[in-house]
């Protein structure tokens, strides 16, 4: 008789085991929030290959699945993975490994980091990110007779922290082919700031195009993806949508995402160009487990802190002035048309009312009704009260 309910409790554990799903690993005595309709939430969830496959009480989910890593979260909350809707992914993992110039409040801050930026890493060429003299107790755009005495032969191109103001000095400028007196006197979509015919050293949004920096290297590209990933797998992200990058960055995320070093989810918008247009819109959306890539990030005007937003009335601190949108305006026309035709979106970077309401225009036009298309303004920073109705047209 022992060894008959042996052998049943043998067969019934078994029997058990099999019924029970295998996990990759359970989580028990969680404050879990699952973001349902109804906001619910559970104390235990199983996850496998990234996903969950259960989620509700401990004793219902350890009676239907089996792993052999088991977690006790002990009452800590969980949230889903977090998707950052508008972000710089690859930008974010290249500048840390430039000069960090976020939070400085002086320009003689400014110096300070790049003077020991040079000392420690012998660059070359310094580049960086992140000054904004709207922190400064002194609120205008620096010039650059401190950085060219500072740095009279090492070349200094460092980013406004929006990314639509580039600060260079004497030495970037000859590095490019160009000189304080020495530059395109009027371009479309930007600005040489001057001061008495010479270049302050501030370039705003076409104008930075002007400038050449040396490439980086493709050890530089992926230590940067693995970085951006580091950080932003830090603060909960699971998904990001990149705002605006080139095909071959794409392929390289592509290429380190099936490897399993990249390990971020990525909707990739491509930084509009001709070429890439003719490249992938015959192609049409490319989608696998981690990679979304289908939209194109348009670019309409610059950003209000380095006055390139594209504005109806001009800037109270700069008489006659309005920013400018960054392509002639039939030139948006001609992108929406292509885009239209095929099922990719379009993502428009648009800050000043004056770039929204074109946008608006240009997209009404294009989709002629269709407005389950998922266009996107980047942004919509200042909008007319008169242009708000026009979002139906872009979305259901």
């Amino acid at each position: 008789m022992k060894k008959f309910i042996l052998t049943l409790s043998i067969i019934g554990l078994f029997t058990a085991c099999q019924q029970q799903e295998k996990a990759d690993f359970i989580v028990i005595n969680a404050n879990a929030y699952t973001v349902n309709e109804g906001f619910d939430k559970a104390e235990s969830f199983a996850v496998k290959d990234g996903k969950f496959i259960g989620v509700g009480s401990n004793d219902a989910i350890q009676n239907s699945f089996i792993s052999t890593e088991t977690i006790d979260a002990k009452n800590q909350t969980i949230v889903p993975g977090l998707i950052d809707a508008h972000c710089h992914f690859y930008g974010l993992g290249l500048s840390l490994q430039k000069v960090d110039l976020r939070g400085t409040k002086s320009y003689d801050e400014i110096l300070e980091k790049l003077k020991a930026f040079k000392e420690e890493k012998k660059a070359d060429y310094i580049t960086g990110r992140g000054w904004d003299q709207n922190d400064w107790d002194v609120k205008v755009f620096p010039t650059k007779e401190k950085l060219d005495k500072l740095f009279p032969n090492t070349p200094v191109a460092i980013t406004r922290v929006d990314g639509h103001a580039l600060f260079v000095n004497e030495a970037a400028l000859k590095y490019s082919g160009l000189s304080s007196t020495k530059f395109p006197k009027k371009i479309t979509g930007g600005e040489f700031i001057t001061k008495n015919g010479k270049l302050t050293g501030v370039l705003i949004d076409a104008a930075m195009g002007y400038i050449k920096t040396p490439s980086t290297t493709k050890k530089e590209e992926i230590q940067g993806l693995l970085d951006a990933q580091k950080v932003t797998f830090s603060y909960g992200l699971t998904t990001v949508n990149d705002a605006g990058v080139s095909k071959s960055t794409i392929d390289l995320m592509d290429s380190l995402q099936k490897t399993g070093d990249l390990k971020m989810r990525i909707y990739a918008m491509v930084s509009v160009s001709q070429k890439n247009l003719d490249y992938y819109l015959p192609k049409g959306i490319i989608k696998t487990n981690r990679l979304n890539v289908r939209s194109f990030k348009v670019y309409g005007d610059g950003a209000l802190g380095s006055r390139g937003a594209a504005m109806r009335k001009s800037y109270s601190d700069r008489n006659n002035h309005f920013g400018a949108l960054i392509f002639e305006p039939k030139r948006y026309t001609e992108i929406a048309a292509q885009i239209a035709k095929s099922d990719y979106q379009m993502n428009t970077h648009a800050i000043g009312d004056s770039a929204n309401t074109h946008i608006l225009k240009t997209y009404k036009s294009a989709l002629k009704g269709q407005n389950d298309r998922r266009w996107k303004i980047e942004h919509s920073q200042i909008v007319s009260p008169e242009d708000f109705d026009m979002f139906d047209n872009i979305v259901p």
